[in-house]
């Protein structure tokens, strides 16, 4: 794309309001969320609504680039789940988790995929930069973002696969979760994984790092896999959809009870895919 005109019409805006959502620093809404898991706050950078929707064009037009098959986020028609089927019956497995990955994501990285990767002009590259990034870097709350953080790692994930490989594991990518598997995962494998994270200017938290040897079990992105080929729901989304259960027999009323209900049947929409990936044969 080498055209600022055709650009506009590609992401159906006009050039005008094209060239008032590149000033994006009045356009976002930041506040910090709590996450229960990680028992700890994180920053949400929330784009405006007009901002949100050229970045969802961005993101459905990314989406038509096939990915690698050990890719399961972003990626159309895969999930955590296909994520966690991929590693079943594994005698040993390592996830790591990169530490900020959207914050650690420049926007210097995303000029280079729109300018170097896709052949775009560098002004065309500067304005599709400045729709994905904020403070020059992703924003958390952007709808392109996920696709973008593959992207514009291209390169350190090719090469990490390639590493991965050659040791006869198993890799899939969920975001910012690496999981690796196999019969043997070497010490020197996972160093030359986060070797491949610095050289990109990013790092694995070592506090979510695990590492399972001849487990029965292992938790793998919010997953359940066993050694014996079978996916389950951890024993916390049992607990909770237990509680949800005694909270409904007990009559709550109006909207908490909407919200107590709405809880339980997505926990057990969850349940049902999971017994449908036991029963399917995912391609990974």
């Amino acid at each position: 794309m080498k055209s600022k005109a055709k650009l506009a019409k590609l992401l159906r805006v006009s050039q005008i309001k094209l060239k008032l959502l590149t000033n994006t620093e009045h356009l976002y809404v930041e506040s910090d969320i709590f996450d229960r898991e990680r028992g700890k706050s994180r920053r949400f950078e929330k784009p405006r609504q007009d901002l949100k929707r050229v970045q969802k064009r961005i993101e459905e037009l990314l989406k038509r680039i096939k990915v690698p098959n050990y890719i399961h986020a972003p990626a159309k028609g895969r999930s955590y789940i296909s994520n966690a089927k991929a590693h079943v019956n594994a005698t040993e497995v390592c996830s790591l988790d990169i530490e900020k990955y959207f914050p650690s994501t420049l926007a210097k990285h995303v000029y280079w995929f729109f300018h170097t990767q896709m052949k775009c002009s560098s002004d065309v590259a500067g304005i599709l930069t400045k729709l994905s990034t904020f403070k020059e870097h992703l924003p958390t709350g952007s709808p392109s973002s996920p696709m973008l953080s593959y992207f514009t790692h291209i390169g350190m994930w090719e090469a990490i696969n390639k590493i991965v490989e050659m040791a006869n594991c198993t890799l899939t990518v969920y975001i910012d979760d690496v999981t690796i598997s196999g019969n043997h995962i070497p010490s020197e494998l996972i160093w030359q994984v986060e070797k491949q994270f610095h050289r990109y200017g990013l790092r694995s938290n070592k506090k979510k790092e695990k590492h399972y040897t001849n487990k029965k079990s292992y938790e793998i992105t919010g997953i359940i896999a066993t050694n014996q080929g079978e996916l389950k729901i951890p024993n916390r989304q049992h607990l909770k959809m237990h509680r949800c259960r005694q909270l409904l027999k007990l009559g709550i009323k109006y909207e908490k009870g909407k919200d107590v209900l709405k809880s339980l049947r997505g926990l057990e929409a969850q349940r049902q895919q999971i017994r449908k990936a036991n029963n399917d044969s995912i391609q990974t």
